[in-house]
């Protein structure tokens, strides 16, 4: 097949950007002189155009033709050929028009963008959306109202269902309101209640010899027992205290002296008071102490050799 030809451009589609001069302004004069021009061209073409005919028009008839003339033209808006205007004449005709126009045919063009960019436009109002201000959470229409929470959240274990609305008893004595409790002054103020509690053991003890009753007997030792350890706890306690004061009275003199002070460990703390309390015991009662701790210690490594041996099996 033979090539195809193309057509030669003939310049036409060829387009042409013209200047914008600052501040200009139409002058009246010179549209007034060329649409002058343009009007005595054509009456000089019609002259000559009548003399060709040969009819001459007379004084009256050209008088008439005259104010006709005159009539029509001030109708009749000038024609002009837009052909033979130059750019720069219809750019700065462009120019003297109100800023209001050359907005809107600015704006034509963003617009027809927009519509055939959709993705564009799409990406640009999520921008403005992210960078707006996130709405503060919707409130409760009352505070009696349920308080909704996101199923995303775990629930705590540990929560209050139904609130107890009962009234509770409140001892300023212990409210941290009050201030730290000193322990010294509050034994010293409670000290006869070790009276009391010495008084109801000697009675626990004179009703189990009494009653004949096993359940009611079985209950009344279960009491003496727990008051007896609670006695024990205290004074075990009454004693560590006892070994701390000294212990820190001693360093206090030696610090005086330009020695640096020593610190008890825990387990420092327990020999010594076992040492102290060896010392408070008889031959024969040291002999039983020491018995019930190897029965003790050789009772919770049994317990533990068992656990070992059920886990294997499984």
């Amino acid at each position: 097949m033979p090539p195809k030809r193309k057509i030669p451009s003939l310049g036409l589609e060829r387009r042409v950007r013209a200047r914008k001069e600052e501040k200009w302004e139409p002058e009246p004069d010179s549209e007034a002189e060329s649409s002058g021009s343009e009007v005595s061209e054509e009456g000089v073409d019609g002259r000559e155009s009548d003399e060709e005919d040969g009819s001459a028009p007379s004084d009256d008839e050209s008088q008439s033709g005259s104010e006709s003339g005159s009539d029509d033209d001030d109708d009749a808006p000038p024609k002009i050929d837009l052909s033979s205007v130059s750019f720069g004449a219809l750019a700065r005709a462009q120019a003297s028009l109100p800023p209001s126009d050359r907005k809107s045919k600015k704006s034509r063009p963003q617009d027809s963008k927009e519509t055939d960019n959709p993705q564009q436009a799409l990406r640009e109002a999520r921008k403005k959306e992210s960078q707006s201000k996130p709405q503060p959470p919707p409130k409760r229409s009352s505070k009696h109202a349920p308080q909704e929470q996101t199923s995303k959240r775990q629930v705590s274990r540990r929560r209050e269902i139904l609130p107890d609305l009962r009234r509770k008893a409140r001892d300023p004595r212990f409210d941290p309101l009050v201030g730290k409790l000193d322990e010294a002054k509050a034994k010293k103020a409670y000290a006869f209640l070790d009276e009391y509690r010495d008084s109801e053991m000697a009675d626990l003890r004179a009703q189990i010899k009494k009653t004949k009753n096993p359940v009611a007997k079985e209950d009344l030792k279960r009491q003496l027992m727990s008051m007896e350890s609670k006695k024990k706890a205290r004074v075990r306690k009454e004693e560590e205290e006892r070994l701390l004061q000294e212990h820190r009275q001693q360093e206090k003199e030696l610090v005086a002296q330009g020695k640096t002070p020593f610190y008890l460990k825990k387990s420092e703390q327990k020999k010594q008071l076992l040492t102290k309390r060896f010392e408070g015991m008889s031959k024969g009662q040291v002999d039983r102490a020491i018995e019930r701790k190897r029965k003790k210690v050789a009772g919770q490594e049994k317990k533990e050799l068992d656990f070992l041996q059920r886990r294997d099996r499984r």
